[in-house]
This record gives structure tokens, sequence and C-alpha cells, in this order.
């Protein structure tokens, strides 16, 4: 059996992996735009201003969900280091989520309501004032680091195990891969930590706003630019692959 380029290694649900499932379902209960049955017309238009914070919430949870997934069915590893990282992962993670839900929220729903319902009475600084914004975004930014430093510990132990495994060419190359884009994503959220924190210390030397949205442009367009190069030099190493297994 493969997933795509990968061999299976992981075919059954791990107790881990069965902990992991229910701490995720958790957190996705913790971003339910709303918890309670809405009773009026009125409190059905308000919950629905949150499904846009919601819908983005939850596809960056998915995707942490389906991150960990395809690592223990492409790997299929269950020793003490991955039972450990596994722990922090899902600790950080919940919470990370209520950072990420408010930033979500704010933003996005705020917006919503002003210019979709016409609320004109929403103010984001009536929920996030000025002080709190350079805290609550070094929190999410400290938090998101952790997520993503945690998952690249993850598949560099997988790399270091690549021949216990018995990886291929191309498993080591998506695995090499994996481990500079999830260590680039953490580094982008501690540039963000430390922008805001440059930002609360040194408010007439840093723009907190305006260095942070500089950086996250910057780094998406280095991704960018990198996963084209990527596709090229794995397009090699496949073909190689099946070279080799066409001499075989």
């Amino acid at each position: 059996m493969r997933d795509g380029d990968f061999r299976v290694r992981g075919k059954e649900i791990s107790r881990i992996e069965g902990l992991s499932d229910a701490v995720f379902g958790f957190a996705i209960t913790l971003l339910a735009i709303s918890l309670e049955v809405p009773k009026t017309s009125h409190d059905v238009l308000h919950a629905l201003r949150g499904v846009g914070s919601f819908a983005i919430t939850f596809l960056i949870l998915f995707n942490m969900w389906r991150m960990q997934f395809t690592y223990f069915r492409r790997y299929g590893i269950e020793d003490t280091k991955i039972v450990i990282l596994t722990g922090i992962l899902l600790f950080v993670m919940l919470v990370f989520i209520y950072p990420l839900k408010f930033i979500m929220s704010t933003l996005i729903d705020g917006a919503v309501a002003r210019h979709v319902f016409g609320d004109a009475t929403v103010h984001r600084t009536s929920v996030l004032p000025d002080s709190d914004v350079a805290p609550l975004f070094m929190a999410f930014g400290l938090g998101f680091a952790a997520v993503f430093l945690v998952f690249s510990a993850m598949y560099r132990h997988a790399y270091a195990l690549r021949e216990e495994l018995n990886l291929d060419e191309v498993e080591v190359f998506d695995t090499r891969e994996f481990i500079r884009a999830s260590t680039t994503v953490a580094i982008m959220g501690l540039g963000i930590a430390v922008t805001y924190c440059l930002g609360m210390m040194l408010p007439r030397l840093a723009d907190a706003f305006g260095v942070a949205g500089s950086l996250i442009v910057f780094v998406v367009f280095a991704l960018v630019v990198r996963q084209r190069r990527t596709r090229k030099d794995r397009r090699a190493v496949v073909r190689s692959r099946m070279h080799a297994g066409a001499e075989a």
C-alpha cells in the first residue's frame, strides 16, 4: 500500500493517534461559532458572523491534524521520542487555539459585521485595546512557531531513522523538504513574535503591524519560489527512481 510516492508503514491506528484525534476533536469544538442553539433570527444572524473566522481556524487546525495523520501513515514510528513530541504538540495546540480564534474572530467577524451586516457599533478597540495587540500577537507567533518546530523535530527523527525505515530516494527527498518547510514556517512565527516584542520595547523604532505584515509577505513569496524549485528537483528524483527500477 502506498500514499502517493510513500509506502504506508503505519497501517493501524495506535493509542497515541487515538488520543490525538480526541484532542483535535475537542479543539474543533472550542472553535464552534456557537455552542448553543440560536433561539431567534437575530441570534442566527449574529452566529453567522463567525463563519469566516471559524472556516479559517478550522482549516488551520485540520491541516495540523492532516500533517500528523500523514506522518503516522508514512513512517509508522511510535517510539518514546514521538510519544513525547506528540504530547508537546497537543499541549501547544490547545494553548494556541484561543489566541488563534480570538485574533481571527476580532479581525474577520468585525469586518463582516461592519461591511456585510452594517453594524457600525462593532469596534475593534472595544475588544482588543491597542495595548493588548503586541502581547496577543506575540502569543500567536510563539504558538505558531512551537507547533511547526514540533513537526520539524518529528520529521528530523524520521530522517535519522531513514535506514531503519528503508526510505527510498523520493521518500528521503520529501522528508528533507518537509523539514525545511516546517522550519521556515516556525521561523516566520518567531519573527512575528520578535517583531511585536520590539514594538513594545521600542515603539518609536518599530511599527509592529507594518514589519510583521512585510515579513509574512516575504516569507510566503520565498516559500512559493522554493516550492517551484522543489517540484523540478523532485521530478528529477522520481525519474531517477523509475529509471533504476526499469534497469532492475
